[in-house]
């Protein structure tokens, strides 16, 4: 017998002989208990790097005092008091609708219909946050040019762009338009903006995210992508997140409500995709420090997108007028993308937004939710 095997054999007698001073059963349940403290402490580390000392703390206190008897009950039970009354609420409005087609057609009095009940909804004349921006009515001049601009296009579909020529072309300038307020025409944006126009505030969001993720694919090979934003970012990030698999972590802002640029710092990684601005954010009309972002995600080689849905035709012309506005748009130095509402002041219909790119590669990687682009190859 060589030295080695001798070497096992005296090892196993030992660790024999070691072992019969315990019950069979503790030998068993103690490698168990070990792998169960780890998982929960591994499952404690993670959740306190996402959420934070007080998050966490909170988080533990709460799910001890729904161990008491009676307690988790008794929450349960309030919540859904809540959901029956609104689910009453709901179905209480909902007496008298039409559930299934008519058997013979409205014709032309189903306009009056829908001007009836038309009159139920609040008069918002510009007064009612997060609808419309614009005041005035509905009988102004303003929106009677919008409405009949409308008419004119309703029945267009502009992914067939050989038919409706006048859609592709009147899309294209808004966005160029768009872009040329935002800076596409300093010779620090590069002289290749480029964008189309989505449905909203929300799709440039996801549009923007999606392309940052596939870009950074394609650069630094990224399989598990995870982006930042401050906590006064936009919900259309919490979608993006899950719409396309990405990791999504909420920094705090500081005392100011800015994003706080050192928090976001902290949890940049090899994963990172995106870091977010907003100029303004909505909760509290508040400018991030978009520059400091910028150089930030150019010294990472990340992308960095501003989101300007709600301050993207105000803003330029603020700055014109003398305000004392921060640097904002394509002239800060790692802006990869900014999304910007065309619908918030009346400029359009609700439901039109504009997202624009640095650079065609950027824009490139994505698959179209929209088909019409300005600059684009």
């Amino acid at each position: 017998m060589d030295s080695c095997s001798t070497s096992i054999s005296h090892f196993r007698v030992s660790a024999n002989s070691f072992l019969s001073r315990y019950e069979p059963l503790a030998l068993l349940l103690v490698p168990l208990l070990s792998l169960l403290l780890a998982h929960s402490l591994r499952s404690f580390l993670r959740r306190l790097s996402e959420k934070g000392l007080k998050a966490t703390l909170l988080g533990f206190i709460m799910n001890a005092v729904k161990l008491v008897p009676g307690v988790k009950g008794y929450i349960d039970a309030e919540k859904q008091k809540v959901v029956d009354k609104l689910q009453s609420d709901s179905q209480s409005k909902r007496v008298g609708w039409t559930t299934e087609l008519p058997s013979t057609g409205l014709g032309t009095s189903v306009l009056e219909k829908m001007r009836e009940e038309k009159m139920n909804d609040p008069v918002w004349q510009g007064k009612c946050s997060g609808t419309v921006y614009i005041g005035g009515s509905e009988s102004d001049g303003h929106f009677s040019v919008i409405n009949e601009a409308c008419s004119m296009f309703a029945h267009t579909n502009p992914l067939h762009l050989d038919v409706f020529k006048s859609v592709a072309r009147f899309e294209a300038e808004v966005v160029a338009m768009t872009a040329a307020l935002l800076g596409s025409k300093e010779i620090s944006s590069g002289g290749q903006i480029c964008g189309n126009m989505t449905s909203g505030g929300t799709e440039s969001i996801l549009l923007a995210v999606k392309s940052s993720r596939d870009y950074m694919k394609s650069k630094k090979g990224i399989a598990r992508p995870e982006m930042i934003i401050p906590l006064s970012g936009h919900s259309a990030y919490d979608k993006a997140a899950q719409y396309f698999n990405i990791k999504l972590w909420r920094a705090p802002v500081d005392k100011n409500f800015k994003a706080d640029v050192k928090a976001i710092r902290r949890h940049i990684n090899k994963n990172t995709i995106l870091i977010v601005g907003s100029a303004p954010g909505f909760p509290h009309g508040i400018i991030d420090p978009i520059e400091e972002l910028g150089h930030l995600a150019s010294s990472f080689g990340i992308c960095f997108h501003v989101d300007l849905c709600l301050g993207g035709f105000v803003l330029p012309f603020a700055r014109e007028l003398g305000y004392p506005i921060p640097p904002f748009d394509f002239s800060v130095k790692g802006v990869s993308s900014i999304s910007v509402d065309v619908h918030k002041y009346g400029l359009a219909p609700k439901g039109t937004s504009v997202v624009l790119y640095r650079n065609h590669e950027i824009r490139k990687v994505r698959q179209c939710f929209t088909q019409n682009a300005y600059g684009s190859n």
